[in-house]
């Protein structure tokens, strides 16, 4: 994923994946043998106003340069679009905001802190109701803004990011999307979590097995 010379942007959300992700890499940084820079970007969707203090000062500790950006992405997906189902446009927005942002930079590759659960859940989000197999992988090239994105946690379950998070006190920030908890997302995880509670217990193993082996 990391190449001598690479410069990334980590697009930070506030949440502990993100977090777990920019101190991961700042880790990784100090001992492997790879010349890289690195720099963090939060993107203010102008929802509500967010004390993120705490974020700048944990990234000031490890040493990684972080800044804020307002966006007016909130009100184009809430107000002006008033989409029913804003998820998916806030995504690709947001996406594209962040790989602006980091052409504007310098930045070669996108850093983004998807676990494994998110792996799965857009595997079925896809299916149910898209009517096609997809997800996205640990690489993937933006073409149209020449921007390398990067998912280095994709194997990692999310319940260890949790326990991750809590132990190394990461300023995680609370969520503050209006429909946070009530999304089609939420739904797919309940549904993997019925899964591995009433029939297979590692239906979720499984399934990111069966996604990864692609080459099958």
């Amino acid at each position: 994923m990391i190449k001598n010379g690479d410069s990334i942007c980590v697009g930070v959300s506030g949440g502990k994946d993100s977090l777990l992700l920019m101190y991961g890499l700042k880790l990784y940084q100090r001992f492997c043998k790879k010349d890289y820079k690195l720099k963090a970007v939060m993107l203010d969707l102008g929802l509500v106003e967010q004390n993120i203090d705490g974020i700048y000062e944990y990234a000031k500790d490890i040493g990684v340069d972080f800044e804020s950006v307002k966006t007016d992405i909130g009100d184009v997906v809430f107000n002006i679009r008033k989409e029913k189902n804003p998820c998916a446009l806030c995504a690709k927005l947001r996406r594209g905001a962040l790989n602006s942002i980091a052409n504007d930079l310098g930045c070669n590759l996108v850093a983004l802190g998807h676990n494994r659960e998110d792996v799965i859940e857009t595997f079925f989000l896809s299916l149910l109701y898209e009517s096609r197999l997809s997800t996205f992988g640990p690489v993937t090239y933006m073409t149209r803004k020449e921007v390398t994105l990067i998912r280095p946690l994709i194997f990692l379950p999310e319940k260890y990011a949790i326990g991750i998070a809590k132990k190394l006190e990461l300023p995680v920030q609370p969520k503050n999307c209006p429909v946070g908890g009530k999304t089609k997302r939420e739904e797919m995880k309940s549904f993997i979590k019925h899964l591995c509670i009433d029939f297979v217990p590692d239906a979720d193993t499984r399934i990111m097995k069966a996604i990864s082996d692609t080459h099958k």
